[in-house]
């Protein structure tokens, strides 16, 4: 499965939301036209926020897993 590797993985996170102001679940989302930000949306009070964290890129180790598009 090396054609995944650096490919976007979509999972659910926990995170900031400036809506609900308390950590929340953030939906995956569409990335931007140059894939360095995520829109996720929040699943409490369906506020948008922006994900910057290239954590969710997959690593080699990564590409066997389930959610990579």
């Amino acid at each position: 499965m090396d054609k995944e590797h650096g490919t976007h993985i979509r999972r659910f996170i926990n995170g900031w939301c400036p809506g609900c102001e308390e950590s929340s679940s953030l939906t995956p989302g569409r990335l931007n036209t140059d894939e360095t930000i995520e829109f996720r949306t929040c699943v409490d009070c369906g506020e948008t926020v922006e994900d910057h964290d290239p954590r969710f890129w997959s690593s080699a180790a990564d590409a066997d897993k389930e959610g990579l598009v």
